[in-house]
């Protein structure tokens, strides 16, 4: 069989509460799929998946502020002119960036201010530690993991911009994989009720393309 050998662990975090039932289901299906092919299924444990969208989002607002401070109108990107540098400054950075954009901004000069820097920045960093580690410890005896993309289908465009925090936490099961520096994919594997995608999220260890492309090969083939 196509994934004879395999282990793929499929984190009890990622399919616990939060996650939509149809979603839930749809993943379940696409893990059946996985083990007829000879996979074997193990559950596995990721303990500080928990902390994961604070961390990230404090890391990566930082680093979205600190690298985005370049582009004031006068060395780099568009400028929008005005009666002095600072009146530059400030048209070129409103004018040039969006919404979610400046909100990063802000929150990434915030968490890097003085004062502020050890309280939050470093210790998501120390988080960030933590998270990896235990991405290192399932890999070493998984060749995969198994879960959902998000846990609910996709939302209407421009349904939530008005609450960014709703959407921050429908990244859940995405951005630890950022944060611990390992591989992943995703491949369609079912629609809700209303004909919504469902979409199953394989992982794979650093450097790990080789296994998480032979297990959504071998699902798409046993399911086209």
């Amino acid at each position: 069989k196509d994934l004879a050998g395999m282990t793929l662990g499929v984190p009890a975090e990622f399919m616990g509460e939060g996650i939509d039932p149809e979603v839930k289901a749809s993943v379940e299906a696409a893990i059946e799929v996985c083990r007829g092919l000879g996979a074997t299924i193990k559950e596995v444990h990721l303990p500080h998946t928990e902390y994961a969208i604070a961390t990230y989002y404090i890391i990566a607002t930082a680093e979205a502020s600190a690298n985005l401070s370049r582009f004031d109108g006068i060395r780099y990107g568009n400028r929008v002119d005005g009666d002095d540098p600072l009146e530059i400054y400030c048209n070129t950075r409103e004018n040039g960036f969006g919404e979610e954009v400046k909100r990063r901004i802000i929150l990434g000069t915030y968490v890097l201010s003085s004062g502020y820097y050890d309280a939050h920045y470093l210790k998501a960093q120390k988080v960030r530690h933590l998270i990896r580690d235990d991405y290192e410890a399932v890999f070493k005896e998984c060749d995969a993991l198994l879960g959902p993309v998000a846990p609910t289908t996709a939302y209407k465009i421009g349904e939530n911009e008005d609450d960014p925090l709703k959407m921050y936490l429908g990244d859940i099961c995405t951005v630890p994989i950022n944060l611990a520096g390992v591989c992943g994919m995703s491949v369609p594997c079912g629609k809700d009720g209303e004909g919504m995608p469902v979409g199953l999220q394989i992982i794979g260890p650093s450097l790990g393309e080789e296994a998480i492309l032979r297990v959504g090969y071998a699902y798409e083939q046993a399911t086209v």
